[in-house]
């Protein structure tokens, strides 16, 4: 067999939406010493641009020592404060940027981000504008123009009357939710929900689509999947709530009706615990009222950041199901705030009552009561209410799932200790159960118990026994029995699993037994996976289900990688198919232009337009296997690679790219299998062995993970841990690995049983075309 072998320097590429500044804007009075600190502004931007920001500080700072009133290098700093996340100072370089050079368009859009990300709204506006005066239809200006909200200063909302007779539209029923079918008719309603985020590519999860009918093309997608409802977490702009509403008056015997959440982050504390904090509990509650009254088309919120805003006069109420407020509580947080509040066990309502629950189960349910109140009192209205859960505080026993200091006990008494800890939360530590509130006589649309409940996670989903040898009407599935056993507790209260569903990422994240994995399924495996979920939900009793979500998005981030995704800040800016929360999408939002993107289907079409990097002379290519060309294409997910060779004869050779994605000096200079030199150093070796023996190698000291003995374990188990600390060195060692990670780690119940770990090779490269398969990553014209 021969070995053809490749090398390719800076195949790794810092991807962005935006970009800095050009260099060499400059103005301001004569500064005698301009080209020595022109030369700290380019290497500035030069740091800038490879994510060094501290440097590029520095070096914005040397020209600014030398040249005091530069505004290119005050714009420089300016930017380089605003990475930093310190507004203030990158607001005052800005400003004295302009004052400079009025007509720097850098210093003019720098200065709008900042007023942005601080939340001055009108000190943003003015500063776009500013910037498309100086470069008229510029995409930046206008595209954050557009995303600023409506200016409310001036508006005035007409007042609304109370109505004297009280409006139910729904209300739970035994383990159903019931809508009238007229005047004085119930009839019983499935929920098929679809759970709304908004993110865009390229947006933070505050930056809602524009008013450019986004929300009208969504709206009418998921009633083409057959949803009878949309879930939203937050409040969305106005323009979302106005399409809503014209839907469903133009479609009044199949309206969308929505689920409504009430948002907020974790309380202060130590241990995040302080749920009675005033500010703090007087934000969320101010959102409660906020969203109340949004969905009654009576609202005019001021700007914020991070949260939608604008006028609001849609009155989307007659189709609002229910809410859902909180989110999914960490159990630390719990725990915390249940044994400071010991006592607290209580709570008699208006509307509603709980005895014997534990502390946060009292706050839950007296936040529940404040938000029915508030509606009650302004709007004389009622629908069903309930606050999130999710598997980790469950009210269910599970034996097989045991917390840290459990885990780590059992393991002592077995002789047995682990290298790192484990950094998962303890996910059998605390309970809310929501059969401990109940609704009086005065809240007939009652309450219901909400789960977001994925077939993958927790581990007690996978190894229980009686989950494991559970079968729902279509087959095995461990989720059907977590399910049965969830409706069972709740009894007549309906369940709704308010978020389902496994992600087309090519990583994953967590390995389950039928397959319904944390990543790694092709769109149609996640499609055939997502609607038997939804029948095992069904068939086990359930009043409804909201399959997560509606797009990708690509701010999310998961245990797996996310401490590799860095810088953070610049996240939502490239795609990353290897982590799973970002694959969840009905809809993908697939990196690249429409008309440009590159397909993994060997058609040369798409390559059209993209110069070689390398190519060869006919004198040059006389053996049919050597090289012919090499052209390289990139876009916010992946750097694309086309070889053209002469006939392909696997048996006879397979092909090797070496990438350095470093420093030429760093790195392995040996080739794996045949010892080839590099001129260069390289970090990773794409190996192509054929169809069915192809991987991405890493250098072995460049490996992220290791693996390591566990003392004492028998039988004799490992440990991967991280390969710190991470850095690339110079060798010529030729020691290449795979790159395996482990999804599911090692367990031990609490009966002392062991579950062993499950591991897989991430950088297995799969043959296939795109069009067959979406997780193709290489395909070759002849085989």
């Amino acid at each position: 067999m021969r070995l053809r072998s490749w090398f390719l320097a800076g195949a790794s590429c810092a991807l962005s939406l935006g970009c800095p500044p050009a260099v060499g804007a400059q103005g301001g009075p004569a500064c005698t010493a301009r080209l020595v600190s022109g030369a700290a502004i380019a290497r500035g931007w030069a740091a800038y641009r490879r994510n060094d920001v501290a440097v590029a500080a520095s070096e914005f700072n040397r020209a600014l020592a030398i040249c005091p009133d530069d505004a290119g290098a005050l714009t420089g700093a300016g930017y380089a404060a605003m990475r930093r996340g310190r507004l203030t100072e990158a607001r005052i370089y800005l400003h004295r940027a302009l004052a400079q050079d009025s007509m720097s368009y850098d210093a003019a859009a720098g200065a709008g981000m900042v007023a942005y990300r601080s939340g001055d709204i009108a000190a943003a506006r003015r500063s776009f504008a500013r910037a498309l005066r100086v470069v008229p239809g510029d995409s930046l200006a206008r595209s954050y123009l557009a995303a600023l909200p409506e200016d409310i200063g001036a508006v005035v909302l007409t007042p609304h009357v109370r109505p004297s007779v009280m409006s139910l539209a729904a209300r739970t029923g035994r383990r159903v939710f019931e809508v009238r079918d007229s005047v004085d008719g119930w009839r019983p309603m499935w929920i098929k929900a679809v759970n709304l985020g908004a993110a865009l590519p390229g947006k933070h999860p505050s930056e809602f689509p524009p008013n450019d009918s986004t929300y009208e093309r969504w709206i009418a997608l998921m009633a083409d999947m057959g949803a009878n409802a949309i879930r939203v977490y937050t409040i969305h702009p106005p323009h979302f709530y106005a399409a809503l509403r014209n839907w469903n008056l133009a479609h009044p015997a199949h309206p969308l009706w929505i689920i409504h959440g009430v948002w907020t982050e974790l309380p202060p504390g130590r241990k995040q615990e302080k749920y009675d904090d005033p500010a703090w509990l007087g934000q969320f509650r101010g959102e409660m009222r906020h969203v109340v009254s949004v969905l009654h088309g009576s609202a005019a919120i001021p700007a914020v950041p991070g949260h939608a805003s604008g006028v609001y006069r849609a009155d989307v109420s007659p189709w609002t199901l229910g809410y859902i407020i909180g989110r999914e509580w960490e159990p630390y947080s719990v725990v915390a705030y249940n044994a400071a509040k010991h006592g607290q066990s209580r709570l008699t309502g208006t509307y509603l009552t709980i005895d014997g629950g534990n502390a946060l189960e009292v706050w839950l349910a007296a936040q529940c009561e404040y938000l029915v109140t508030y509606e009650m009192q302004e709007y004389n209205a009622q629908r069903p209410v309930a606050y999130t859960n999710w598997p980790t505080l469950d009210p269910i026993a599970h034996p097989t799932e045991t917390t840290r200091a459990q885990e780590m006990a059992l393991l002592r008494a077995r002789g047995e200790r682990l290298v790192e800890p484990p950094k998962e939360y303890d996910n059998d530590a605390a309970a809310l159960d929501a059969n401990r509130m109940h609704a009086t006589a005065a809240f007939p649309a009652g309450v219901f118990a909400s789960y977001h409940a994925y077939p993958y996670y927790p581990d007690f989903l996978l190894v229980d026994p009686g989950y494991s040898t559970a079968r729902s009407p279509e087959g095995p599935s461990n989720y059907f029995g977590y399910l049965r056993d969830l409706v069972a507790h709740h009894g007549d209260m309906p369940v709704v699993i308010s978020e389902y569903g496994v992600p087309s990422s090519r990583g994953i994240a967590h390995v389950q037994p039928q397959g319904w994995n944390h990543g790694g399924l092709t769109e149609n495996e996640q499609a055939s996976a997502n609607a038997r979920l939804t029948r095992d939900i069904h068939a086990a009793g359930a009043a409804g289900a909201g399959l997560f979500a509606l797009i990708d998005e690509w701010f999310k981030k998961n245990w797996i990688v996310v401490d590799f995704e860095v810088p953070a800040e610049r996240k939502r800016l490239w795609f990353n198919p290897l982590d799973a929360e970002e694959n969840y999408g009905v809809l993908a939002m697939r990196a690249g232009a429409k008309d440009t993107r590159i397909v993994i289907d060997g058609d040369s079409s798409d390559w059209r337009g993209v110069t070689p990097l390398y190519q060869a002379t006919s004198e040059q290519r006389p053996d049919p296997l050597s090289l012919r060309s090499l052209r390289v294409a990139q876009d916010e997910a992946y750097v694309y690679l086309r070889l053209d060779v002469g006939e392909i004869d696997w048996s006879r050779a397979h092909y090797q790219i070496g990438i350095d994605t470093y420093k030429p000096t760093l790195g392995d200079t040996r080739l794996p299998h045949t010892g080839t030199r590099s001129p260069t150093g390289l970090e990773f070796v794409l190996d192509l062995g054929g169809p069915g023996d192809t991987q991405l190698l890493v250098d072995h000291p460049y490996n992220p993970y290791r693996p390591v003995t566990i003392p004492g374990s028998k039988p004799v188990a490992v440990q991967y841990v991280y390969n710190r600390p991470f850095r690339t060195v110079a060798n010529a060692a030729g020691q290449w690995d795979s790159l395996v990670v482990v999804p599911n780690r090692r367990r031990i119940g609490r009966a002392g049983q062991l579950y062993p770990a499950i591991s897989y090779n991430r950088n297995r490269v799969t043959y296939a075309r795109e069009q067959d398969n979406s997780l193709a990553r290489w395909v070759a014209n002849s085989t």
